[in-house]
């Protein structure tokens, strides 16, 4: 993911579109994601909630949404405003948020890094997974990770291929 994430250009940063419990589970514990712009969207608390359980991050670096397409159309006026220095957005996770930006016309590509095995402890599904708007593309060459693309790859005794894919209206 932190190679995904990655700008092309290093003055510029990501957005990243996440759930509550996906901030609380991963970038509260590291580091190397604050620098990024963070759309949270939640569902079962005010912002003001938010904001005070989390103050030493910096709230001009933190929106508070209530769904996925408002966190889209902030990130668009972001990407839309050179002085932003936002060079793309993603989705980060959270079932909630993927779900409504599958369902969303925004979306124009899909990175999906598909594991062959029951993971223990992974609890959360996307229960509407539906990729038929989209189409199984190979990245061109200079984009990061273009070379593992459909390959098969193992750690660990756990087996995962990286699988891009891109809206059939592009």
């Amino acid at each position: 993911l932190t190679h995904a994430t990655t700008t092309k250009d290093a003055s510029k940063r990501v957005a990243l579109i996440l759930g509550r419990m996906t901030f609380e589970d991963v970038i509260k514990f590291d580091e190397k994601y604050r620098s990024r712009w963070h759309f949270i969207v939640i569902t079962k608390q005010s912002p003001e909630i938010f904001y005070n359980t989390y103050k030493e991050y910096d709230r001009n670096h933190i929106d508070v949404v209530n769904s996925f397409d408002q966190a889209a159309q902030q990130a668009k006026l972001l990407l839309d405003t050179p002085s932003a220095m936002i060079e793309s957005v993603f989705v980060f996770g959270g079932a909630v948020p993927y779900e409504q930006a599958l369902e969303s016309k925004l979306v124009q590509r899909v990175y999906l890094t598909r594991i062959f095995a029951e993971v223990p402890g992974c609890d959360t599904r996307v229960s509407n997974f539906d990729l038929s708007n989209f189409r199984r593309i190979k990245r061109a060459s200079d984009e990061i990770l273009a070379e593992l693309d459909d390959k098969k790859i193992e750690e660990k005794g756990l087996q995962y291929q990286f699988q891009v894919y891109e809206r059939n209206d592009l």
